[in-house]
């Protein structure tokens, strides 16, 4: 095809150069090919050491790769052509400068837990919209991203993950616990109210046997554990020890508070464990005196209003 006048020579000499592709690492840059052209270089900016060349073609495009993610870069192409003593390669025309933007990676469980952990309810809701099945992978410690929010104390964004779908029976694959676990443990009652409202099962079991009800006795969350006796858990569900609730507070060496609710909700101080220990042997082998004072007091009492019942 031929052009006439300036027209012609205008064409041949302009580069149109664009780019027409980018990736999270890479940029594809393409331009019109000139007449007298025989290769091309393209360069990138750098702040300090100005324009780099990043390489070499005789075609009409070039992909830069191993660039920075979610960064942006000042581009140019210059043609070449081989002087007439053939040592050297003499620029004839250098395209106007572009801008390339690489794109941003997907989000990863990293960035997510990153972003829960700075209590950063903002980035957390741009990331999961960004990849929405974030929410069904765990973070560095093994727990989902609902778990991790109730641990941090981030309720709003543990109200977010529940309204996008967030499962309510799943926390942690390895160890088994639940987002009820994790709420119970860490003293969140207006997460467990939701939870349990979204049939969260407040008897279910982590590898260790443990309820809801025996991680609040580890922690001494005495209002969780109020909370789920008033909502009818079962009092005298054992862990892998076959220890009850009443057990585990004496083990864990709970207060005496804890020990009172317990009663007071039907716990049995008789009970035995797997190796026919009950409360009150666990409390001297354990060497928690105060337990111990507290159950033979208790069992005292017990036999003495035994015997007046005889009378």
């Amino acid at each position: 095809m031929t052009y006439n006048g300036q027209e012609s020579d205008k064409l041949d000499r302009e580069f149109n150069a664009e780019v027409i592709g980018t990736t999270f690492n890479s940029a594809t840059v393409k331009w019109n090919l000139l007449r007298d052209a025989e290769v091309y270089k393209v360069e990138k900016h750098h702040k300090y050491k100005g324009w780099e060349k990043t390489g070499w073609t005789s075609t009409d495009n070039y992909v830069i790769h191993d660039l920075e993610e979610n960064f942006g870069y000042l581009l140019r192409v210059q043609a070449l052509k081989c002087d007439e003593s053939k040592s050297h390669y003499a620029i004839i025309n250098t395209s106007p400068e572009i801008v390339a933007c690489t794109l941003a990676d997907l989000p990863s469980t990293l960035a997510l837990h990153r972003a829960l952990k700075k209590s950063q309810q903002f980035l957390v809701k741009r990331l999961l919209r960004r990849r929405p099945n974030l929410i069904e992978y765990p973070g560095p410690n093994g727990y989902l991203p609902l778990c991790n929010a109730i641990a941090y104390g981030e309720t709003c964004i543990a109200d977010y993950l529940l309204t996008i779908g967030a499962s309510v029976h799943i926390g942690n694959l390895d160890n088994k616990r639940t987002p009820l676990h994790v709420a119970f443990y860490y003293g969140r009652l207006s997460v467990a109210r939701v939870l349990l409202n979204l049939k969260a099962d407040m008897e279910a079991r982590d590898i260790y046997g443990l309820t809801a009800c025996h991680l609040a006795i580890d922690a001494n969350q005495e209002r969780l554990l109020k909370f789920a006796l008033e909502n009818g858990a079962n009092v005298e569900a054992r862990d892998a020890c076959g220890w009850t609730l009443l057990m585990r507070s004496v083990v864990m060496n709970a207060g005496l508070s804890i020990f009172e609710l317990l009663i007071t909700y039907g716990a049995n101080t008789k009970a035995q464990d797997m190796f026919d220990l009950t409360c009150l042997d666990l409390a001297r082998l354990y060497g928690h005196t105060e337990a111990q004072e507290y159950f033979e007091k208790f069992c005292l009492l017990n036999s003495e209003d035994g015997k007046e019942n005889e009378n």
